[in-house]
Order: structure tokens, then sequence, then C-alpha cells
């Protein structure tokens, strides 16, 4: 019976080899598609932080920009509140000379019946009016310090969350770079996002330039390292088990440079910790001097 069946074995195994071959082609298909998904995943990847990287350029720039704009318009508005004060000034000066004037002419024209009472009352008016001016003008300067003060504590909120936001993204591409990635797929260092203009530098953001600069550099000594281990291992090994050098001589590498960055890391946190205190310390004794010299300097 199974020799009478063998024509019959051998067109079910044909089918089944048939059926093999086109799950084999579909399945190669569908690998060289997702491949092509990836490529262009890449890809899109890359042109996204291309661009990131081009409107962070423009971003600085125009913070640039807008920091010299307000600079400018900080040294203007000095210059007119000088000359508000001197013409200020002057007219109080020049009106109290006409007071004085007409009082005395006044004084002068008047006769025996004019009372002395009435020999100032044009130095009375005008003093009741430059004592409502002045204090017109001393409601507005407090209001306006008042605005200056709410001014620079939103300056100094917007400056934290830039800080927050640098420390996140420096998280961030050191997640990236221990899941394997080059260090070019992490983006630009922190330290080109970083604060320079002088006026809203804290010490403890100078410092965090200063460990973020120290970063970039020992990233970039990185580099180098990497490509001259990487030239190494491809000169001392060939084929497949070069191939096998080059993996395992990576992974001692990053073994010695995980902790190489892990000490180095942990010596620059308990220094970065120590001046945190200090300059936590210093910002309350500054707030404190200022809340004084607000409340009673002015008074």
């Amino acid at each position: 019976q199974l020799l009478g069946n063998q024509d019959h074995i051998k067109a079910e195994l044909e089918k089944l080899k048939q059926t093999y071959d086109l799950q084999q082609q579909k399945l190669e298909e569908r690998v060289i598609a997702m491949g092509k998904e990836l490529q262009e995943a890449k890809a899109a990847i890359g042109d996204t932080q291309r661009k990131l990287v081009e409107q962070s350029a423009v971003l600085l720039t125009s913070q640039s920009q807008l920091q010299e704009v307000e600079a400018e318009n900080s040294r203007l508005q000095l210059r007119l509140k000088q000359l508000n004060e001197e013409y200020r000034s002057r007219l109080a000066q020049y009106i109290k000379d006409v007071a004085d004037y007409m009082d005395s002419k006044s004084s002068n024209v008047a006769g025996p019946s004019k009372s002395p009472a009435d020999h100032a009352h044009m130095k009375r008016f005008v003093d009741s009016m430059l004592k409502d001016i002045r204090a017109s003008y001393k409601s507005r300067e407090e209001q306006l310090a008042g605005a200056a003060r709410g001014y620079k504590k939103r300056i100094k909120n917007l400056v934290k969350k830039h800080e927050n936001l640098l420390i996140a993204y420096g998280l961030q591409r050191e997640q990236i770079r221990s899941l394997g990635s080059s260090a070019t797929d992490c983006g630009p260092a922190e330290l080109h996002f970083s604060i320079t203009d002088p006026e809203l530098l804290t010490n403890t953001t100078r410092e965090l330039n200063r460990l973020r600069e120290d970063k970039a550099k020992l990233e970039m000594q990185l580099h180098e390292l990497q490509k001259v281990v990487a030239g190494l291992l491809a000169f001392c090994g060939g084929g497949t088990g070069g191939q096998q050098l080059d993996e395992e001589g990576w992974a001692e590498v990053r073994k010695q440079l995980r902790e190489f960055a892990r000490t180095t890391q942990e010596d620059l946190e308990q220094e970065r910790s120590q001046l945190l205190t200090r300059a936590v310390v210093a910002e309350e004794q500054v707030s404190e001097l200022q809340e004084y010299i607000d409340k009673h300097l002015a008074r």
C-alpha cells in the first residue's frame, strides 16, 4: 500500500516544498521591506536632529540679539531716568523762583490793608502742588520697582527651569549612550545650550557650566579613543576571528570606560554637591539682604 501511494506522497511533498518556498520568499520580502523602513526611519531621525540643531542655533542667535537689545534698552531707560530727574529738579526750582517772585511783587504792591498771611499764598500753592507731584512720582517709582523685582523673580524661575531641562537632556543623552548608540546620535552636548549671559549666571550656574565643559572635553577624548581602539582592533583581527576580537575588545574598553566615568562622576558629583550647598547658603543670605534693603533702605 505504501509503494502504491508513493506518487501521492511525492505530490504532497512537492506541495509542502512549494508552500515553504513561498513563505520563505514572503518572509525575505518582509525583512527587506522592514529594513528599508528602518533606514527611512533613521534618515528621518537624522533629518529631525539636524533641523533641531539648526533651530537651536537660530534660537541661540535670537537670544543673544534679544539680550543685546534688552541691555541697550536698560541703558536707555537709565539715561531717561537721569534726564527726568534733572528736568524735574530744574522745573521745581523754576516754579519756586516764580512763586517767590510773585509773592515778593504782591507784598510790594499790596497796601497796609493786606494781611501778612496772604503774602505767601502763591508759595503755599506751589509747595502743595510740588508735594502732590512728588507723591505721584514716588508711587510710580515704587510701582516700577515692584515690577522690576517681579521681572527678576520670573527670570530666576526661567533660569531654574532651563537648568532642569539641561539636566534632563543630559540624562537622556547618557541613557541613549548606554543603549549602545554612537555619540553623533545623542545630539549636541549640554554646553551648547547653556546660558552665557553674565547677568543671569549665578555661582551654581557657572560651576555647572564648567562641569559641562569638562564633560564635553572628556566626551571628545572618549570619541578619539574609540577611533584609535577601533583602528587597532581592525589591524589586529581579521575575518570572523577579528570580529570576535573586536567585540571582546570593545566590551573590555566599554567596561574600563564605564568604571572611569563612574569614579570621575562620583568625584564631580561630590564636589558639585558641596558647591551647591555653599551656593544655596549664599543665595539665602543674598535674598535676606535684598529683602532688608527693599524694606528698610528706602524708608
